[in-house]
C-alpha cells in the first residue's frame, strides 16, 4: 500500500470515528430521556415522510411519463403517513416500536453475519457483539409491545446508537495508526 492510500485510510477513519463518536453521544441521550428521545424519534420520522412524499409527488409531475400514478400514489401515501404520526404521535409511537423490532432483528441477523464476514479484522468481535445487542433488543421490543412503546423505544434506540457507535469506533481505531509505508530503495 502507498503512502497515498495510507492517508486515504487515515483521513477516511477520521470520519468513521467521528460517526462513531456520535453515534455514542446520541445513545446515552436517548437512554438519559427515553421517553424524549421516543417523540422525537416519532416525529422525525413523521416529518421525513412528509418532506419524501411531497418530493416524490413534484417528481411525479416533473416526470409525466408512465409511471406517474405509482410515483403519485406513493408520494402521496408518505404524505398521508408522515401527517398522520404528527397527528398522532402516540400511537404512531406504537407502530413504530413494533416496526422497530423487525428492523433491530433483521439488523442483528446482518451484523453477525458481517462480523463472520470480517473475522480475521482487529476487533471483529464488536460488530459480532452488536449484532447480538440488535438481536436481543430487537425481540425484547416484540415481545414487550405495546405496553411500553412510550419509553421503549427512545431507550432501545439508544442503546442500539451506543453499541452501534463502540463497533464503529473500535474498529476504526487501529486504521489511524496503520504503519507508514516505507518505499524500498
Amino acid at each position: 500500500m502507498n503512502s497515498d492510500n495510507i492517508n486515504e485510510v487515515r483521513r477516511n477513519s477520521g470520519w468513521a470515528i467521528a460517526l462513531g463518536i456520535f453515534m455514542i453521544v446520541l445513545g446515552i441521550a436517548a437512554i438519559a430521556e427515553p421517553f424524549i428521545a421516543t417523540i422525537a424519534i416519532t416525529i422525525a420520522i413523521a416529518w421525513t415522510l412528509l418532506i419524501a412524499g411531497i418530493v416524490r409527488v413534484v417528481h411525479a409531475f416533473q416526470s409525466r411519463q408512465k409511471s406517474f400514478w405509482p410515483k403519485f400514489v406513493i408520494g402521496a401515501l408518505y404524505i398521508i403517513a408522515g401527517i398522520v404520526l404528527i397527528g398522532n404521535v402516540l400511537g404512531g409511537a406504537l407502530s413504530l416500536t413494533l416496526a422497530l423490532g423487525i428492523v433491530f432483528l433483521i439488523e442483528g441477523i446482518f451484523e453477525v453475519i458481517t462480523a463472520f464476514q470480517v473475522r480475521p479484522d482487529r476487533n471483529w468481535g464488536w460488530t459480532l457483539f452488536s449484532g447480538i445487542s440488535a438481536i436481543i433488543l430487537g425481540i425484547l421490543i416484540l415481545y414487550q409491545w405495546p405496553f411500553s412503546a412510550a419509553w421503549v423505544l427512545g431507550l432501545l434506540v439508544g442503546i442500539n446508537f451506543l453499541f452501534t457507535g463502540a463497533w464503529m469506533l473500535m474498529l476504526s481505531m487501529p486504521l489511524r495508526t496503520f504503519p507508514n509505508h516505507r518505499p524500498e530503495v
